[in-house]
């Protein structure tokens, strides 16, 4: 773990070198300056707008910005040739990936935070009372971002970054959308070979729409405490078998 954990806190530096607070820090001043024009509705159209405003900015920073750090991370130091004294080391390639993804989380789970912190203070200041709901939506976004970010990991060790990119970018896509039209356009494909090959491929797919509690934190609705641990279950799950794919493909790869 101690390996694990000094490559997770490099990959952290380096991260933080790259434009991602500049990109968050036009996000939070686009929602804030945006909030002003939600005055001409009634209080609470207001609120309810100023909450999904907020969350969906929460979702889609943690998406993007997983994507971004961990699909260009384990080929931009084999690119760099940076991986060649790490692994010189003893250091076992599945500690490598498992750091550089830790790395990217944590970067993630940073971003995420203050963000959550900046829109917990708005709502507040809207609201009048402080919406103890947002600290678990925005903790369930990191999960579906830590999700994002295995799933990044794995497609990286196997291609190039504008491939892992743009395959990460899809899955996010197919993943949001997975259960409301996937499994209706599934049901009315004729050809069963292909709606064979079609059903493998949907249950590969992460089911991210479950992560995503935005519902629940805009209209006040109570969720369900064993639904929660389900989705923490199958969120872990998901990213464990991701990470572990990944590390098997860099374990192949000739470096």
């Amino acid at each position: 773990m101690k390996s694990i954990w000094i490559i997770a806190k490099l990959s952290v530096l380096e991260n933080s070198r790259k434009q991602v607070f500049h990109v968050l820090c036009l996000l939070i001043l686009a929602v804030i300056a945006g909030s002003t024009l939600l005055s001409v509705f009634t209080e609470g159209v207001k609120i309810k707008m100023l909450k999904d405003l907020c969350m969906s900015c929460i979702l889609f920073a943690g998406a993007v910005l997983s994507i971004g750090l961990a699909a260009g991370g384990v080929p931009n130091d084999v690119e760099n040739r940076v991986v060649y004294p790490i692994l010189a080391r003893p250091i076992m390639r599945w500690q490598y990936v498992c750091g550089k993804f830790l790395g990217t989380v944590m970067t993630v789970g940073l971003a995420i935070l203050a963000l959550s912190v900046v829109f917990g203070v708005l709502i507040y200041y809207n609201q009048g009372q402080i919406d103890t709901f947002l600290l678990t939506a925005a903790s369930f976004a990191l999960l579906e971002a830590t999700v994002i970010a295995a799933v990044a990991t794995a497609l990286s060790t196997a291609t190039t970054p504008a491939i892992a990119v743009l395959l990460s970018f899809l899955m996010y896509l197919l993943g949001s959308i997975k259960i409301g039209y996937l499994s209706k356009l599934l049901d009315r494909v004729p050809d069963s070979l292909a709606k064979t090959g079609g059903m493998m491929f949907y249950h590969l797919l992460p089911n991210l729409e479950c992560f995503n509690l935005k519902a629940a934190l805009v209209h006040n609705n109570s969720v369900p405490i064993s639904y929660l641990a389900l989705v923490i279950f199958y969120g872990v799950c998901y990213a464990a078998f991701a990470l572990a794919v990944a590390a098997l493909i860099f374990k192949r790869r000739e470096v």
